[in-house]
């Protein structure tokens, strides 16, 4: 049986996601797609690109990165200011390529809290 392609702006937030630190599990679960999906798109070189070309953005800038690392007085993850953290590098992700910021209409992106 054939592979549905996937749409191109749906595998661009994929390897956005990735690129800020969500596994690809997360990132095919946010972006609606599957993850045996998500896995055959990290095989394509312009999404590991895409991929690369997030996380230097997000290692570009200190306040992005801090926020992405941020911990809370017991070192555990403060969730609130990661997610600020996210918000941010998409922002920028998406300004530096002319697209727009946030997530496509309809798409939740969820943080795991651990237990």
């Amino acid at each position: 049986m054939a592979q549905k392609p996937v749409d191109k702006q749906v595998a661009h937030r994929f390897a956005e996601l990735v690129g800020l630190g969500a596994t690809q599990h997360e990132a095919a679960r946010a972006t609606g797609i599957g993850t045996r999906t998500g896995e055959r798109l990290m095989t394509k070189p312009e999404i590991r690109q895409l991929v690369e070309q997030t996380r230097r953005a997000g290692d570009g800038d200190p306040t992005i990165r801090a926020l992405l690392e941020a911990t809370d007085e017991a070192e555990n993850p403060d969730w609130e200011r990661r997610v600020e953290g996210a918000e941010l590098a998409l922002a920028s992700v998406a300004g530096e390529s002319g697209g727009r910021a946030g997530l496509l209409p309809g798409v939740v992106l969820r943080f795991p809290r651990p237990r």
